[in-house]
């Protein structure tokens, strides 16, 4: 073992002290027999702590905005269990975020039943990607991990009571989390990372672009259409530079009414914004109009499946269940005075290189989606809203044109080039 993988690291579990002590007593002598420390999170609220927390309920109630005292006296007159939860939950996640804001965090673990797992998968996520996240529980089903980067572990049977089956799975996740906080990425693989967007119908460009990316020594990670786990990433300094070659989700986000705004996202949170992260931090990004010459329709069949004051504009199909309808000028206007004021707040460098012949391979001359005077209603707001440090670079391409490539490389050369220079 070398030198780096010596060193101490810390890891947080967070469990319910009165249900599961002795199983986070035994977790904690485990890893701590590793040369690694621990500390503990007690997110229980009524029974009697098994033993002693690092942060008490007490500390976590109030992290989450209310005392212990509070959540016991509301339990005790019948409230459901899910406001006590909720604040825990608040509470913990603070806790866990401002150590590692601290740089006192190199690992999280939790375990439990269905309401634990649900707690210990809510206080994970929004932690930087990478970092270690082990989840241990009973009810796999109900654990609401989504995509985010959450280890979980089965357990054959409840984690209550210290009997061979519970401390070989215990023993299991010890090992586990240990072997993830100790294990390096290899040196020759820390390269460099540029964050692209893609849709179907810019792909062609965002391939060509990972290719010549590769060649100057970046890696590139793509996101389709999306971008909150790109903003996520550059947040926690993962991303070097970005691509933004497909700008489509600036459509719905500056185009569509907040309940089907809403309804799209799956969310009952508004939310307008875009990458933004990615202005606070003064990191180079190329942006360029993919994708915002349509509408998205998936789960349409024809025209006459979209809504109706979609049916009168051009359209085509992308694939059987899919329908693209084009944008307007006017709506365009709209999208290139919000990417302008988007661009002229980025603390970094920023150009926009534009497609003169296509904004995706839908909207080519003789495409079904073929505007240009549609185009030009983007250019020409763009160009009136943004600051004069802002470059704008206009190639007669197509998006997925090798010549506009070769330009959006170019001008990624430059922007690097101004970073490093300073």
């Amino acid at each position: 073992m070398n030198e780096q993988d010596r060193k101490t690291r810390t890891i947080v579990i967070v469990a319910t002290l009165d249900t599961r002590g002795d199983e986070v007593e035994f977790l904690r002598q485990l890893i701590e027999s590793k040369g690694h420390s621990v500390m503990t999170v007690d997110v229980g609220v009524m029974g009697n702590p098994h033993m002693p927390a690092d942060f008490t309920r007490q500390k976590v109630a109030e992290a989450g905005g209310k005392s212990l005292q509070q959540l016991v006296e509301e339990a005790n007159a019948g409230a459901d269990r899910k406001q006590a939860t909720d604040v825990m939950i608040a509470g913990a996640r603070k806790i866990v975020a401002d150590l590692s804001s601290a740089g006192r965090l190199d690992g999280i673990l939790s375990l439990g039943g269905s309401t634990a797992a649900a707690t210990g998968a809510v206080v994970m996520k929004g932690l930087p990607i990478g970092l270690p996240k082990l989840l241990i529980t009973t009810f796999i089903s109900l654990t609401p991990v989504g995509d985010d980067d959450i280890t979980v572990m089965q357990s054959p049977v409840d984690l209550v009571g210290l009997n061979r089956i519970v401390a070989r799975t215990l023993a299991n996740a010890a090992g586990a989390i240990v072997g993830m906080v100790e294990q390096e990425v290899p040196k020759s693989l820390e390269r460099k990372l540029v964050g692209m967007t893609a849709l179907g119908v810019t792909t062609p460009a965002v391939q060509k672009a990972i290719s010549g990316l590769e060649k100057r020594g970046y890696d590139s990670i793509v996101f389709h259409a999306t971008t909150e786990k790109l903003d996520r990433m550059v947040r926690d300094g993962v991303i070097d530079a970005i691509l933004d070659l497909t700008t489509f989700e600036t459509i719905p986000k500056v185009l569509y009414s907040a309940e089907l705004l809403s309804a799209l996202s799956k969310s009952a949170q508004l939310d307008r914004s875009r990458l933004s992260c990615a202005i606070e931090r003064a990191i180079p990004q190329v942006i360029a109009p993919g994708g915002l010459d349509m509408h998205i329709f998936p789960g349409a069949t024809g025209i006459d499946s979209v809504p109706s004051e979609y049916r009168n504009r051009a359209w085509s199909m992308h694939g059987p269940n899919v329908v693209l309808v084009r944008t307007t000028e006017q709506e365009l206007v709209e999208v290139g005075t919000d990417i302008a004021e988007r661009a002229n707040r980025a603390a970094g460098p920023v150009a926009i290189v534009i497609p003169l012949r296509g904004f995706s391979e839908a909207s080519k001359k003789n495409a079904p989606l073929y505007d240009p005077q549609a185009d030009q209603g983007f250019i020409q707001a763009l160009k009136r809203n943004l600051d004069k440090r802002v470059k704008v670079i206009e190639v007669d391409c197509s998006i997925n044109d090798d010549g506009f490539v070769d330009e959006v490389l170019r001008t990624f050369d430059e922007l690097i080039t101004s970073v490093e220079g300073r």
